[in-house]
């Protein structure tokens, strides 16, 4: 499959396209935008004028070279930056239409696990434990994993860009500065640094710009044979502490677009290795891009892990199996009455939907369709950024009780129809039966929605009916007109 990464990182925008095999990525080209997003970010959060000139100027650049691409062929992630700002959802929407696919903000936890996929194909095959970190511009990923499962994963708001923002102005590398850098680094190294202790490792590989470029300079400077050590990161502290300014580097191999951020990034790593107890680190190829890649390759051949995702959560929350999937398969026979051509995006998410919508109990029968919801948007969820986490979200909240509280979704009429067949499923399965659904139709026209079963089916089926026409009245309510038809 030929298939096109966006990685919108927190230091650089990188767009690769690559034939993907089931083990091996054969690059067909990779381009680069250095911006420092993360450094284009105001006091008060917002993306300032100027960096949201410049990383839209990026995206154009990259629609240009996926001209004649199809649009599921195509994936585009955003990182801590864009997680963080506040008007993300701008330049998102500008973003979508330039390139025509979705923008996903994703989730750190997230992040992590598409970097250590990305470097788990390309790094030698091994059964061994590893532990993988990319110290991005704004944040650090941090992952256990064995061959290609992950063990402990966790995501530090801490990276080279901010890093260097805020304790290196104006390129001011003294000793101080970098004392105050390490100590605000090992404050935000918090989390489940205890699991990662216990889980161990056998080799501890470093997968960003930020450890290549390190060690590339060490390698040039014969002080290192390219492995990461302790010992060599505080050497190089001490070769930019006597350059006294960023102006004043002088490393041979030194990219132009690293010299900044390269304190920020030394600091950060020094805090990491001692925080771990890393003894040395290996550079890794792979990354976030390589990662985003397969898992896009993975949801076009039937093997989505976004599924496996669902049924743990299944699991985890104790939600009943049967329960869910009847919801789910009656929810998604409506979709396809509705739309001959289910759009697959939004089918799917109807699909999860049905099957999470009683995930709330696992917290109170009271309101449990605002705990499915709460649970939904805020619990990590691998393979699904935050936006696909809202939109079953606001399905499962609004799959009963009154409709005003998804009413902003309203604008979008394809969830409109979602939400009705969720409905509808969920109140025709109250009595947790298996039946045969054949014969139940439902049609939607503008603000009309037509719900047709025999005649017979009426007459048999008092409690659905019951709970029907509380749904007509709810319908009604928002605007919507919902009527019965026997066939």
């Amino acid at each position: 499959m030929k298939l096109a990464a966006i990685d919108l990182g927190s230091n650089s925008f990188r767009l690769e396209i690559a034939n993907v095999y089931s083990d091996e990525i054969v690059s067909r080209g990779m381009w680069k935008k250095t911006l420092r997003l993360a450094a284009g970010i105001d006091a008060n959060g917002y993306i300032t004028d100027q960096a949201m000139k410049s990383a839209i100027e990026a995206i154009e650049f990259f629609a240009e070279q996926l001209k004649g691409f199809n649009r599921e062929d195509i994936r585009c992630v955003g990182t801590q930056a864009l997680r963080a700002a506040k008007n993300t959802s701008i330049f998102a929407e500008k973003a979508q239409k330039i390139l025509g696919c979705p923008v996903e903000i994703i989730r750190g936890k997230e992040e992590a696990r598409l970097v250590y996929a990305g470097c788990s194909f390309a790094l030698p095959a091994s059964n061994e434990k590893r532990l993988i970190v990319d110290v991005g511009g704004a944040s650090t990923e941090c992952v256990i994993g064995q061959a290609h499962q992950v063990l402990e994963s966790e995501s530090f708001h801490v990276g080279c860009v901010n890093t260097s923002v805020s304790f290196f102005k104006n390129g001011c590398l003294k000793k101080e500065n970098f004392e105050k850098a390490e100590l605000s680094a090992l404050a935000l190294l918090e989390g489940n640094l205890q699991g990662f202790r216990n889980e161990g490792w056998a080799q501890a590989y470093g997968s960003s710009g930020t450890v290549s470029a390190i060690s590339l300079i060490l390698k040039n400077a014969l002080h290192s044979d390219g492995k990461l050590t302790l010992s060599n990161l505080l050497w190089l502290k001490e070769q930019l502490i006597e350059t006294g300014n960023v102006k004043n580097m002088n490393f041979e191999g030194l990219r132009e677009d690293r010299r900044e951020v390269l304190a920020g990034g030394v600091a950060v790593l020094i805090a990491i290795f001692k925080k771990l107890g890393i003894c040395d680190m290996q550079t890794a190829e792979g990354a976030l891009r390589y990662g985003i890649l397969y898992d896009l390759a993975l949801r076009k051949s039937n093997s989505d892990p976004r599924r496996f995702s669902i049924d743990e959560m299944v699991k985890k929350f104790r939600v009943d199996p049967l329960q869910s999937k009847r919801v789910s398969n009656l929810a998604s026979i409506f979709l396809r009455q509705l739309y001959p051509q289910v759009p697959t995006a939004m089918g799917q998410y109807l699909e999860w939907a049905g099957r999470l919508h009683e995930v709330g109990l696992a917290i109170s029968r009271s309101d449990y369709h605002k705990h499915g919801r709460y649970l939904i948007a805020n619990c990590d969820i691998p393979g699904f950024s935050i936006t696909e986490q809202q939109i079953m979200a606001d399905l499962v909240l609004g799959h009963r009780g009154n409709l005003k509280k998804v009413d902003e979704r309203f604008k979008n009429k394809l969830f409109v129809d979602c939400l009705f067949c969720l409905r509808m499923a969920a109140r025709l399965c109250q009595e947790r039966n298996d039946e045969d659904w054949n014969g139940l139709e439902v049609s939607s026209s503008g603000h009309e929605f037509l719900f047709k079963a025999p005649k017979a089916w009426f007459n048999t089926h008092a409690l659905p009916l019951f709970v029907l026409n509380e749904e007509q009245k709810t319908w009604s309510q928002a605007g919507y007109k919902l009527e019965f038809s026997d066939r």
